[in-house]
């Protein structure tokens, strides 16, 4: 106890002592404190956020619309469309020259440029920035690029859509021209222009012509058409058959390249902005 109580008059003792440079190094402090948190050593950061919802999102796989529209935020193209437009390698002191530029401006962009999911299945972008005015833009810009890639990759799709429906659209023009030769050679060599009708109406002159005795030439011809459609009738069936078939693929085909070209033209927004950047 005694020995406490020495160590603690020695200590007091020697605070009097030194009291005026102790005064003198802790108002020094508090001016160093103070200048080094000041804006000429630490920069202060400004925040700017966005809340937005999948739109217009074709289904590419077993993930929900925000996942996918996650998957797309997170993308390189959208990061070196904001890298190039923003000169954010100048703007975060990073020398492109250096090996190491990609590394770190990359670590910077993802230190600042924050994409998460929300617990209402929307999506949150956020970013922080020295320049309020410029996280703003930011995040803005980073909507209009996340707007054009999904735009890109839905027009990428019609296209294929519209491709592969115009080569089935040729295929049947081509079918239809085969048929249509081989009817037109059983109307003109055989006469004959409509199976079902024919059928009824020549089975009845012939058998009348039989019933009455006929034997001039309007009974021969009646009686040729009939042996050409008990030839020939069965081949023009099938041939008209097909050729109708054919007719109704071809026009569902061209209605649904129609409709494929009219969405490739549309323009779409494929985000909902809840929460507009500020």
């Amino acid at each position: 106890m005694e020995e406490y109580k020495n160590s603690s008059m020695y200590l007091i003792k020697l605070i009097i002592k030194w009291k005026v440079q102790f005064i003198i190094i802790s108002i020094i402090a508090v001016l160093l404190s103070i200048l080094f948190s000041s804006e000429l050593f630490i920069k202060p950061r400004y925040k700017s956020n966005a809340i937005v919802y999948p739109a217009n999102i074709l289904p590419f796989s077993e993930e929900s619309k925000t996942e996918q529209l996650l998957q797309i935020l997170q993308s390189s193209h959208i990061k070196d469309s904001i890298v190039k437009k923003f000169d954010l390698a100048a703007h975060y002191g990073i020398d492109l020259s250096a090996k190491s530029a990609q590394y770190y401006l990359t670590g910077q962009y993802q230190a600042f440029v924050s994409i998460s999911k929300t617990e209402f299945e929307s999506v949150k972008i956020e970013v922080t920035d020295t320049d309020p005015q410029m996280a703003c833009d930011i995040v803005n810009e980073v909507i209009i690029q996340l707007n054009n890639k999904i735009s890109s990759i839905h027009k990428e799709k019609s296209r294929e859509v519209a491709e592969l429906l115009r080569k089935q659209m040729n295929l049947k023009l081509t079918q239809l021209d085969s048929l249509n030769k081989d009817l037109q050679e059983l109307r003109i060599r055989y006469q004959i222009l409509d199976y079902n009708i024919q059928t009824e109406e020549v089975t009845k002159a012939y058998l009348k012509g039989l019933g009455s005795g006929a034997s001039g030439k309007g009974f021969k011809d009646i009686d040729l058409l009939m042996r050409n459609l008990e030839e020939k009738g069965g081949e023009y069936y099938k041939a008209k058959v097909a050729y109708d078939g054919a007719i109704l693929a071809y026009n569902r085909t061209r209605e649904e390249y129609d409709n494929t070209l009219k969405e490739l033209n549309k323009k779409f927004t494929y985000t909902y902005v809840i929460s507009s950047p500020s």
